[in-house]
């Protein structure tokens, strides 16, 4: 222990050493303690030659097989409302290509899966209460284990998705997905699994214009208001707005009218959601089936108009034509419900700002009095229809559809005269 009888023989010594008595051959304490640290550091790092001591982990062998979806179906849009769409079809290919010379399946299924997830749900990190799953479908493409040599297998799959599920959405509160999930499982235990995401939309078609009436007592104000059935989240959308009943004539020959002072719009989209508990968790609500009601709102569209409207003062009314729209990047979800509570609507919201001012035919005398006329009406936001075809073009015709069949001949007779023409008698032909 050199390093320990050194630190000793200087911690004994009564004078301080001195340059004088330090020479070259003999190393003072802290060179001799720098030095034992950095013998210690050396033996413990691993060698550049030898690589590190501890055995590094093997790799994970390669899976036997692998799975591929090609979908051939159209997008999956479903047209109309819940109530009356008949779906969307799907259909595609599962391949399972094997890179080995045989693998032996024992399971092989494919499952179409729709899961809702919270955004706040009762416990934050839980999953069950944050997700929760169900199949919509299932193929099933193996009875019993089997067999699959070098190669690529295809499996043909189908379904009519029901029109009364819900669209995919990714809302503020919750958000629906679906996807393909396919596992295969060998005689071995080894599991080949693949996920493809899905996206469902719905498209609800444009029909006749929407005609809105409100009345604002005890003025004599009434608004009528034009709007189109349906809004797209790209694109605008026109909205007419007349205003009657802005003057009232007096018996002494003057007029109180009211002036458009203002006009504002805006475009709402309001969310709810119900986040539920899971079992282990239903003791925080009190009991099982209950949850919890969260509510969202935001505006997605707005604008201001301070003149761009006309004002007839001897029929007393104002109209105007404006275009709305939803403001870039908002990113809106189109309107939906599903049994689980998720629901999002959108309503547009008008204010009207007027002025009342007295009118002796010459000259308009403001009065001070002002009023704000607010209107909601509810619109429905929807995705275009796209390169997405209904099933009612795609299904076969039934028999039903089938129309009657010709009339049969049972009183014809043979005629041996001669051919005659449209214009008259001619010559007889000779066959």
């Amino acid at each position: 222990m050199p390093g320990r009888v050194l630190f000793t023989l200087i911690g004994r010594s009564k004078t301080p050493p001195t340059t004088t008595s330090r020479t070259e051959s003999s190393p003072s304490a802290v060179q001799v303690m720098k030095n034992l640290g950095r013998a210690s550091v050396e033996s413990h790092r691993p060698s550049l030659k030898g690589g590190s001591s501890s055995k590094s982990a093997p790799k994970p062998a390669p899976p036997p097989a692998r799975l591929e979806v090609e979908l051939e179906s159209p997008p999956l849009v479903s047209y109309g409302p819940p109530a009356t769409s008949t779906g969307a079809l799907l259909s595609g290919q599962l391949r399972l290509i094997v890179d080995e010379p045989e693998v032996r399946l024992t399971h092989f299924a494919m499952d179409l899966r729709s899961s809702v997830t919270t955004k706040k749900p009762v416990v934050v990190h839980c999953p069950a209460c944050s997700s929760q799953s169900s199949n919509v479908f299932r193929w099933e493409f193996l009875r019993e284990p089997a067999t699959f040599r070098r190669g690529t297998h295809e499996f043909p799959f189908s379904h009519l998705l029901p029109g009364r599920l819900p669209a995919s959405s990714h809302g503020a509160l919750a958000s629906v997905d679906y996807a393909l999930a396919a596992r295969a499982t060998s005689a071995a235990g080894e599991a080949v699994v693949l996920d493809r995401p899905l996206r469902l939309q719905r498209a609800i078609m444009p029909g006749d214009d929407k005609h809105s009436v409100r009345i604002f007592p005890p003025t004599a104000l009434t608004t009528h208001v034009t709007l189109p059935n349906v809004v797209f989240p790209i694109g605008d959308f026109p909205v007419y707005l007349r205003l009657d009943g802005c003057v009232t004539r007096n018996p002494d020959g003057s007029q109180t009218r009211w002036r458009l002072r203002r006009m504002n719009w805006r475009l709402e989209e309001k969310a709810t959601a119900i986040s539920p508990a899971c079992a282990r968790h239903a003791h925080k609500l009190g009991m099982d089936g209950k949850g919890v009601l969260h509510q969202d709102s935001r505006v997605i569209g707005s604008d201001e108009f301070k003149n761009g409207w006309k004002t007839d003062l001897d029929a007393g009314q104002v109209e105007m034509e404006f275009r709305a729209a939803v403001r870039p990047g908002k990113q809106p979800v189109c309107d939906m419900e599903s049994a689980s509570g998720l629901a999002v609507t959108h309503a547009l919201t008008l204010e009207l700002i007027v002025a009342e001012e007295y009118s002796t035919g010459r000259a308009a005398t403001p009065t001070g009095a002002a009023r704000v006329l607010r209107m909601n009406f509810g619109v429905t936001l929807t995705e275009r229809g796209g390169l997405g075809i209904s099933w009612d073009e795609e299904q076969p015709p039934t028999y039903g559809d089938v129309p009657a069949s010709p009339p049969s001949y049972v009183q014809a007779e043979d005629y041996a005269g001669p051919l005659e023409d449209d214009d008259g008698p001619g010559e007889q032909l000779q066959l």
